[in-house]
């Protein structure tokens, strides 16, 4: 009775997540007019595809999609990079002060988002003031702060602790150095880690719009996020279309993942 009261509760709230995706879907097969006398309706009276073909032809729109994707990818690469590093050092060194440190980085994690932003402001500010380096208004001020996110560290420093010692001691009788244990072995065991990781953080800065408001001021360097937030009250026409192609990478993202999953339970049954 209770697993069959759980799996009616899953579905229920699965259904109730993607009501919203499917309503949008829908309104993007809406012609104009119907969006704009009876948007309230939740199906097509007839499917058309006007609302695509705008956004096809709208270079406004793509070139803020490429403004997401440069953002989103610079941020994934610098956190693989430096939470990599630093998730290792945690990982391998014991000692009073990387607790302390790793400790202060989970005090950083814990902090809202909102809490960061203004100082960042004061930041960069004083980087152009006195050094003369502008980071306000460029992708800079939204990919360093990605980049340093405790989140990855922590999160990768937990599987690195599970990953069997037994494989450390045999790479130290082999003579190889810690940069050799962790390029041969720590990321090719942990790269499900690794991947995951990315994924969370893809959609992290796909989604960003608070960070974008704050930093940037040039709307020629917007991510899409941030006009799709304003193109319902500017060009309501293709806002339907705009967030379904919008919401395509994640698709993907997903379904990728579900593969991955599918796979290794694949694979831990025939073990």
């Amino acid at each position: 009775m209770k697993k069959l009261l759980y799996k009616i509760l899953s579905i229920v709230i699965v259904i109730i997540f993607l009501i919203p995706i499917f309503y949008t879907i829908l309104h993007s097969f809406m012609d104009e007019y119907q969006i704009r006398v009876d948007s309230e309706s939740f199906l097509p009276e007839k499917f058309s595809f006007h609302q695509y073909l705008k956004i096809a032809f709208n270079s406004n729109y793509f070139s803020l999609y490429l403004n997401s994707i440069f953002i989103s990818l610079g941020i994934i690469a610098g956190q693989v990079f430096v939470s990599v590093g630093a998730a290792y050092y945690f990982s391998r060194n014991k000692s009073k002060f990387s607790n302390a440190v790793f400790l202060l980085y989970i005090f950083l994690m814990l902090l809202p988002l909102q809490i960061t932003l203004i100082p960042n402001v004061f930041l960069y500010n004083g980087i152009e003031n006195y050094i003369g380096i502008k980071i306000r208004d460029t992708y800079l001020a939204l990919v360093v702060p990605g980049i340093f996110s405790t989140m990855g560290a922590f999160f990768l420093k937990q599987f690195f602790d599970s990953i069997p010692k037994s494989l450390y001691e045999v790479a130290y009788i082999d003579g190889a150095s810690e940069f050799k244990i962790l390029t041969g072995i720590v990321i090719p065991y942990s790269k499900n880690a690794i991947l995951a990781l990315c994924a969370l953080n893809f959609i992290e800065s796909w989604n960003m719009i608070e960070q974008a408001l704050i930093f940037i001021d040039t709307q020629s360097k917007y991510p899409l996020s941030l006009y799709l937030n304003n193109m319902y009250t500017t060009d309501k026409g293709i806002f339907y279309a705009g967030n379904v192609v919008f919401l395509f990478p994640v698709i993907c993202l997903l379904m990728a993942n579900i593969e991955s999953v599918k796979k290794m339970m694949i694979k831990e049954n025939e073990r």
